[in-house]
Formats: C-alpha cells, sequence, structure tokens
C-alpha cells in the first residue's frame, strides 16, 4: 500500500514538473524556411498597392468593397466571435458569484391518531454564493492564452480576406476594361470589314473581282459581328461580379469606366527577405494557430493534475419575511479534486492536442512555402508577360505592314483579294490579342501584390485581445 501511494505521488509530481516546465514558443519557426527574392520593400508593404495604377475609380471601388463587402463583414463576425470566446475563457481567473433569492410556501398535512393535523410554512431566503478554482497549474491560463492567440488569428484572417476582396476588385475591373475595349474594336473592325466589302463588290462591279472574294469578305464580316454578342454578355457579367463584390443590389452605380488600361507601374528596386513574407496575414495566422496549439498542450498536461476549488455563500433564512434580515448565516468550503482513472482520455488528449501542435505547424510551414512560391510565380509571370506584351505588339505591328502590302498589289491588280483577307483576319486577331495581353501583364501585377501581403489592410481594431 505505501508502495502505491509512492508511486501515485511520484506521477502526480512528474505531472506537475511537467505543466509547471511546458514553455510555448511565442515566434515558432517554419519547418522548411521560406526563399524569396521579391520586388519589394517592407516600406512598401506598409501601403496600399492600388494607387500605383494611378486610377482613382479603381480606388474608390476598392475602398466601397473593403467597407461593404459582405464576406468580409462575414470575417469581421467572425473576430467579435473569437473575442467573445477569449472572455469566456478568461473568466476562470475570477471567483464567480451567485446571488439567490426564494420565497416559498408549503402545505403539510399529517396525523396524530385520528386526528389531522394541517401545517402551513413559509420559508424566505436571500444569499450570496461565490466559488473559485485555484489555477494551481495554469490550466485556465493556457486556455486563455490559446484563445488570445485564435483572436489574433482570425484578426489575421480578416486581413487576408481584404487583401483577397481587393485584388479580386482589381482584376474583374481591368477585365472589364479589357472587354469594353475590345468590344470598341470589335465594332471597328466591324465597320471596316463593311468598307471592304463595299470596295470588294465595287471592284466585282467593274470587272476586276469574283464572287468568291465577296463572298469571303462576307464571311469575315460575319465573324467579327459574331463576337460582339459574346463580349457583351461578358460584359454584364463583369458588372455583375463587381457588383457582388462590392455588396451593391444592382450594377447602375457601376459607370464612367476609363476608356484604355492603365499603365504599369515600374516594380521598385528593393528586394524583400524571405522572413518578410512570415508577415503575410495568412501566414502570420497559421503561425498563431500553432502557438494556440501548443497553449492547449500545457492545459491538457494541467487537466491531469489535483485541482482545489473554494466555495463560499453567505445570507440569511428565515420562516417570517420580517424576521429575514436578523440573522446571518454562512458556510466555507475547500475541496480537492484529482482524477484518478479515467481509462486514459486525459492522457489521449493530451496526445491529441500534442498531434494538433504537429499539424499546425506543418500547415505553417505549408503556408510560409506557399507564399515564397506564390511571389516567385507571380514575378516569373510578369517578367515573361512583358516579353510576351512585346513580341505581340511587334507581330501588330508586322500584321499592319502586311495589310498594307496586301492592299496595295490587290488595288493595282497585282493579286487575288485572298491575301488581303488573310491579312486582314491576322490583324484583327492580334489587335485583340494585344488588349488581352496588356490586361494580363496588369493582372499578374496585382496577382504580386496579393502575394506579397502586407500590412495595409487592417480592417479590424486589434490583433491581440483585451485583458
Amino acid at each position: 500500500m505505501f508502495a502505491n501511494r509512492k508511486v501515485w505521488a511520484g506521477l502526480v509530481v512528474s505531472l506537475a514538473m511537467s505543466a509547471c516546465a511546458h514553455r510555448v514558443e511565442p515566434e515558432p519557426a517554419p519547418v522548411v524556411a521560406p526563399q524569396a527574392d521579391a520586388a519589394a520593400s517592407d516600406a512598401a508593404l506598409q501601403r496600399p498597392w492600388w494607387p500605383q495604377f494611378d486610377a482613382p475609380q479603381l480606388t474608390t471601388l476598392i475602398e466601397r468593397a473593403l467597407e461593404n463587402n459582405l464576406d468580409l463583414q462575414a470575417a469581421l463576425a467572425r473576430v467579435e466571435q473569437s473575442r467573445a470566446v477569449l472572455q469566456q475563457a478568461g473568466a476562470g481567473l475570477w471567483p464567480a458569484l451567485e446571488l439567490r433569492g426564494n420565497v416559498s410556501r408549503a402545505k403539510s398535512v399529517f396525523f396524530i391518531g385520528q386526528q389531522r393535523v394541517q401545517n402551513i410554512n413559509n420559508r424566505y431566503s436571500l444569499s450570496a454564493a461565490a466559488s473559485y478554482e485555484l489555477d494551481l497549474w495554469g490550466r485556465v491560463r493556457a486556455g486563455k492564452a490559446a484563445s488570445v492567440e485564435d483572436l489574433r488569428a482570425s484578426a489575421l484572417d480578416a486581413q487576408a480576406a481584404a487583401q483577397s476582396v481587393a485584388a479580386q476588385v482589381a482584376e474583374t475591373w481591368l477585365s472589364l476594361i479589357e472587354t469594353r475595349q475590345r468590344i470598341g474594336l470589335v465594332k471597328q473592325q466591324a465597320e471596316l470589314n463593311r468598307r471592304f466589302l463595299e470596295l470588294t463588290r465595287l471592284r466585282f462591279e467593274q470587272g476586276a473581282g469574283s464572287v468568291l472574294a465577296i463572298r469571303q469578305q462576307e464571311q469575315q464580316q460575319a465573324a467579327v459581328q459574331a463576337q460582339l454578342p459574346l463580349l457583351q454578355s461578358q460584359q454584364a457579367v463583369l458588372r455583375n461580379q463587381l457588383a457582388l463584390l462590392l455588396a451593391l443590389p444592382n450594377t447602375n452605380a457601376l459607370d464612367d469606366w476609363p476608356e484604355a488600361l492603365p499603365q504599369l507601374a515600374p516594380l521598385p528596386a528593393e528586394a524583400v527577405p524571405a522572413d518578410l513574407l512570415l508577415q503575410r496575414p495568412d501566414v502570420r495566422a497559421a503561425q498563431r494557430r500553432v502557438v494556440a496549439a501548443d497553449h492547449r498542450v500545457g492545459a491538457a498536461l494541467a487537466a491531469r493534475l489535483p485541482g482545489i476549488r473554494l466555495s463560499g455563500s453567505a445570507g440569511y433564512d428565515s420562516q417570517q419575511s420580517a424576521d429575514l434580515f436578523d440573522e446571518l448565516i454562512w458556510s466555507l468550503g475547500a475541496g480537492l479534486v484529482a482524477p484518478i482513472f479515467d481509462a486514459g482520455r486525459l492522457a489521449a488528449t493530451q496526445r491529441q492536442r500534442q498531434a494538433q501542435v504537429d499539424e499546425a505547424l506543418a500547415r505553417f510551414s505549408q503556408a510560409a512555402l506557399l507564399a515564397a512560391t506564390e511571389v516567385r510565380n507571380a514575378l516569373a509571370q510578369e517578367q515573361f508577360q512583358r516579353e510576351h506584351v512585346a513580341a505581340q505588339q511587334a507581330r501588330l505591328r508586322a500584321s499592319e505592314a502586311v495589310l498594307d502590302a496586301a492592299r496595295e498589289r490587290y488595288s493595282n491588280g497585282l493579286s487575288e483579294f485572298l491575301p488581303v483577307l488573310t491579312a486582314l483576319v491576322a490583324l484583327q486577331g492580334d489587335q485583340q490579342a494585344v488588349i488581352s495581353a496588356e490586361r494580363q501583364l496588369l493582372a499578374y501585377r496585382v496577382q504580386l501584390h496579393r502575394a506579397l501581403g502586407g500590412r495595409w489592410a487592417d480592417v479590424v481594431t486589434q490583433e491581440s485581445g483585451r485583458e
């Protein structure tokens, strides 16, 4: 029996030392450190990126989305939920106090021999009761610390949501301008094709053309005209998407669009150190969840140790309301609660919490690597898209020269109409391709800003919890 007590005492001491010795790393590092050499500086990440496009309408739209977007409002509501959970977790550090009042009237009947006796009792009571659990091993403090980290993660999630909304607005806005440009271009191309068709018919009437040339030009005119309804449909869809991002019931307020895509600002010359990517809101949120999970390991360790609970009450109790406050009654108590046998439930909870730390650390490391990968991808895409735009513009200039040469030969009767038609089809395709390529280049810059993150979207009050 004495040996058993020594075993239990040793186990309690071991658990107590483990709970007290559990230390949480406040800024854990990812398992695999990201490497990045992005073109931006820490100072650049402190500022909004959309003014670089020098488009007042884009700035207005993004600011309106950050204020009204419903997904962002939901993210902010989750922050308030986390704040309330933090308050609940910290409540255990304070005594619980209750005020109890009771008034009762009871009738009882009993018999003494054959005699029936009736008794009516009144009872009045008023008391205050308090209870408190001593946080000897830090279980409640660890739970509160975990909730603080959950709140910080929720705040960072809201910032990441704001970044996502801003990027979606910018990309939709760019696509809408591109579509409007292509609609205008198709209308110009349709007019040009109409003039070519009139010229072809005129030459046929003068005996210098053929019916085939007329039919070919009619085919090209119909092909270009057929693009217009599709582009108009795409424009309507993009307007609806933008209205959804801005939480607008309709698209009536979305007018006065720029005639052309904005110019792309040069990339800053400074380079981003890899650890700056760890400040990206989604990466920081993943890091805070590692810390929160680690605090819960400490809480699970402390839950396996004995606890001391204090209780007390004071009040009044009387059978007459007039005598209620004549005599004060009170009680004080202390109790020891220690887990003896729970079929391994608490030990399994501890292992579960440790596994959750491992999972959170893996997710944090993955988020950090993904951030670096997204930055490298965005930089590479923009670099090669610049080359593509330059090549596409050179091709457009060549197509214009080919069309001029083919039209001159056709006008002088040196060739059939087919070379003119071939050159016209190529030119009109290249004109639209240049617009799309320029829009995609701007979209890659938006993706770069989104990948870099930054702390410009402080749409929440604080990351940390209120004490």
